[in-house]
């Protein structure tokens, strides 16, 4: 499997088990397992980021790392014992060595069990497959302006490129059933390439699809702060997704 984050310190990685695989033992693998071509391989840091905690889970991690970036964890299970190389509160740098893969804990073989958290355990491959993917909070702040000016085009409102209650008053619903053609879908997606979501094997195509609906899904829980119906995966006129896009709340 090719990565643009890597785990293992040579660059190779087959894909052993993949998130969510349900098996007899369990009813959802909450990451990804992976080997190298050679027996024990060394793991590396996806990303830049200060260690949060090292040890062991008895609950069948094994000895395992984790390191936070920008508020999301990476954690790294299954590590052979005694080869952990960093500690509680240090920074490391992406592709630093940090362990050696193992077979600690629930293990039937050398792996390494690579899981991302963030207010729960979630999908770790757009963070392998994606550039910057823990920047989803902090995207520069060029690519926001961007993004404003091609919303205040696409919606035929002054281009102040600042936001501001006329551009807000100006949103219309976009769904897959909703304006899912409109100008705006294609601008909308550029921007949220740009913090790192995967839009999937079409691209920017200016078409308000399944995995649009997705994207705005996660966007809604984790970034705006929705629970239960409103995850809906519909951007809806002058609510809350377009306010949080907006940065007007």
């Amino acid at each position: 499997m090719e990565l643009k984050n890597n785990i293992l310190k040579g660059g190779i990685h087959y894909l052993t088990s993949d998130y969510k695989t349900r098996n007899s033992n369990r009813k959802a693998h909450n990451g990804m397992d992976f080997v190298g071509p050679n027996k024990v391989d060394d793991i590396v840091a996806v990303e830049d980021g200060i260690v949060n905690f090292t040890g062991y889970d008895s609950s069948g991690g094994g000895y395992w790392v984790s390191i936070k970036t920008n508020g999301i964890e990476h954690r790294y299970f299954h590590l052979a014992k005694n080869t952990i190389r960093v500690k509680k509160g240090e920074t490391v740098k992406k592709g630093q060595v940090i362990a050696t893969m193992g077979k600690t804990g629930n293990a039937t073989g050398y792996n390494v069990h690579f899981a991302i958290y963030n207010k729960g355990y979630q999908d770790p491959k757009p963070y392998l497959m994606n550039d910057n993917p823990f920047n989803l909070n902090k995207e520069p702040e060029n690519n926001f302006h961007t993004f404003l000016k091609g919303v205040q085009q696409a919606l035929n409102v002054s281009v102040t490129e600042l936001p501001n209650q006329e551009t807000l008053n100006k949103t219309i619903t976009l769904s897959q059933t909703k304006n899912n053609k409109h100008p705006v879908v294609k601008v909308l997606q550029a921007y949220l390439q740009s913090l790192g979501y995967d839009l999937g094997k079409y691209g920017i195509d200016g078409i308000y699809g399944p995995q649009m609906a997705k994207i705005i899904k996660e966007y809604q829980e984790k970034i705006v702060g929705l629970k239960g119906n409103l995850v809906d995966g519909v951007i809806t006129a002058k609510k809350y997704t377009w306010q949080k896009l907006l940065k007007l709340s």
